[in-house]
């Protein structure tokens, strides 16, 4: 597991707890030792003072391991300090250095990240059974430094007015935890520059962050486990936004300059974990885009109505089918027409809105567990699983007037190295032949080639009305394929 998504965990992890009967610094970081040690780490600190209700731990430090990486943090000073309301206060420097070390595969890698805050409150409070995190920060500016590369990149995420409310309750061995956190702006800076002059800056920044996660934690499971999925963790979570922007310079010794920009209206961020599977999904709505190639006439610019990107991928080792998935979505893509002229002047082709969507699931048996057994996977010579099923639940491409969609599911019931299919797929075509004789019109299509394409499409395709063919290609359990009861194979 990469040491970002590990140390990220670690500092979780680090204000979980049971409630105690009674609310006491001792008492919490007891609490979160135990923790700690239930889930196969541990938590210490060079050294514990405790006095008139204050205790002051130097030296904190977190040390874990997940699939074979073994990931240490050292989060220096935190100040626990006993409120006379029974709440606790608890003290995080201004400026907090936290320093991640993370082996097992290859040489180690070290990273750094300070953390700077103004304006930071957190108080712990119980609730009946649960325990409680308020915390607030008027600014949080997170940065680090990584040189290890040919080019040497920093970057600086910086978060104002932060409100954040965790909750942890434990009920037998079962840790369920949940947290609100929201953000009027984050922005991200990102710089590189090498000896040659090749040179790179990014920002991104978004407004009206709000997140929320839920899961739970089996810290009966979780000492034992060595993978992920046994691991007894179970969260979901997401977040949204109310825009963004984005600005990328690159200027480079080979190429030249390049410049991006990029808006968008609204987003979300979502994610899953479980015994069965890892997943997450990105979207983002009211796109624009403007790219400046490096030697490029004038700026490519366009917008989408949606842009969204997910997968879902199995975790562990099974006997049993796994889920697992892909989805892609560009809806209602517009292109500056200043490119349309480029390659269309006299306006041969349709320019309404362009849309790619693809989603597809399916099961698969895993052989090897992808995300704790490194060595493994490094040695992997074929697929890490056997695939069962697969269904194609939405297929569609719209361009230039043509509109290709498609759906249908397979199984795969005799495993191999070639799994054989059986199942149907429905593929329509809209417009298609009336495309192809605009791209013969235009140049870019030889009229023979056409012919051709018009005669095959023919042979594997019925027509259902004006230029609109349909092809239902059928797999058998003999191994033959069909397209609308015609032998291909």
């Amino acid at each position: 597991m990469p040491k970002h998504a590990i140390a990220a965990g670690a500092a979780l992890a680090l204000c979980a707890g049971p409630a105690a009967a009674e609310l006491t610094a001792q008492g919490v970081w007891n609490d979160w030792q135990r923790v700690y040690n239930a889930m196969g780490s541990t938590l210490s600190a060079e050294s514990e003072d405790y006095a008139d209700g204050r205790l002051t731990l130097t030296g904190v430090t977190t040390t874990g391991t997940v699939g074979g990486f073994e990931t240490i943090s050292s989060y220096g000073t935190i100040t626990l300090i006993e409120q006379s309301d029974g709440t606790l206060r608890l003290d995080i420097p201004a400026r907090l250095e936290i320093v991640t070390e993370t082996t097992g595969l290859g040489a180690p890698q070290i990273q750094t990240v300070v953390m700077e805050s103004e304006g930071l409150d957190a108080f712990i409070r119980e609730d009946g059974p649960a325990r409680v995190y308020d915390i607030d920060a008027a600014r949080l500016v997170y940065s680090f430094s990584d040189d290890s590369g040919e080019m040497p990149v920093t970057a600086v995420v910086t978060m104002t007015g932060t409100e954040s409310l965790y909750t942890s309750t434990t009920v037998g061995d079962l840790l369920n935890l949940d947290q609100d956190v929201s953000a009027s702006e984050m922005t991200l800076a990102v710089s590189g520059a090498e000896g040659t002059g090749d040179v790179f800056d990014m920002s991104y920044a978004l407004t009206g962050l709000a997140m929320d996660v839920t899961g739970t934690i089996d810290l009966s499971a979780a000492p034992q486990s060595t993978s992920l999925s046994e691991m007894g963790l179970d969260f979901t979570g997401a977040a949204t936004h109310s825009g963004s922007t984005l600005s990328l310079d690159v200027e480079s010794s080979d190429t030249g300059p390049f410049a991006l920009t990029g808006t968008s209206a609204a987003g979300r961020f979502g994610f899953s974990l479980g015994a069965d599977s890892i997943g997450y999904e990105i979207s983002s709505t009211e796109a624009t885009v403007s790219v400046q190639p490096a030697a490029f006439p004038v700026p490519i610019q366009g917008s989408l109505a949606e842009l969204s990107t997910g997968f879902r991928l199995p975790v562990g080792v099974s006997e049993t089918p796994k889920p697992f998935g892909l989805a892609l979505t560009l809806r209602d893509l517009v292109v500056d027409d200043a490119i349309w002229g480029l390659f269309d002047p006299t306006g041969q082709l349709p320019r309404e809105p362009a849309t790619v969507a693809l989603d597809l699931e399916g099961t698969a048996v895993m052989s090897t567990d992808i995300f704790g057994d490194p060595e493994a996977m490094a040695g992997l010579s074929g697929p890490p699983g056997e695939l069962k099923s697969m269904e194609l639940a939405e297929l569609l491409v719209s361009l230039a007037g043509a509109e290709l969609t498609g759906a249908g599911a397979l199984e795969f019931p005799n495993p191999g190295p070639i799994p054989q299919p059986v199942g149907t797929v429905t593929l329509a075509l809209n417009g298609g032949l009336a495309l192809v004789d605009r791209l013969v019109a235009l140049g870019f299509v030889p009229p023979q080639q056409a012919a051709m394409a018009k005669g095959m499409a023919g042979m594997v395709a019925e027509t259902v009305g004006e230029d609109q063919l349909r092809s239902v290609i059928e797999f058998t359990p003999s191994g033959a394929i069909t397209a609308n009861g015609m032998p291909l194979r």
